[in-house]
């Protein structure tokens, strides 16, 4: 009986080590990824004319990598704050990147975009 509770022991510890390693694995999304998957994006932003490739997959790329909700919401709250910091932002040509790039948005970003209720 004695034997069968160490392996229990051990048994338990391999799954929660896993658990861990797991959560781990699955980091949220940071503020330094959107910006440089959508960095290529500014110039449309502010110029028009041409969306640049790099900017579709950049989008493509944040889509993509949105695990949860926090992570779209915390997306937002990127993009919003960084749009913020650009000089002649045009905010309707930013929210028809996605449109332009064939692929859906979780949110559209203005000045008055709570973040915190996407999704």
């Amino acid at each position: 009986m004695a034997k069968f509770a160490g392996t229990s022991k051990v048994a338990l510890m391999a799954v929660l080590s896993c658990m861990l390693m797991v959560s781990h694995v699955e980091a949220t999304i940071t503020c330094e990824q959107v910006t440089n998957w959508l960095t290529p994006c500014i110039s449309y932003g502010v110029f028009g004319g041409i969306v640049a490739p790099a900017c579709c997959e950049g989008i493509k790329e944040l889509n993509a990598a949105y695990q949860t909700k926090e992570d779209i919401r915390g997306a937002c709250s990127c993009v919003k704050d960084g749009a913020a910091r650009i000089p002649g932002i045009n905010y309707d040509r930013i929210n028809q990147l996605h449109g332009l790039c064939g692929t859906p948005s979780p949110f559209k970003v203005y000045p008055s975009t709570d973040c915190s209720k996407v999704v």
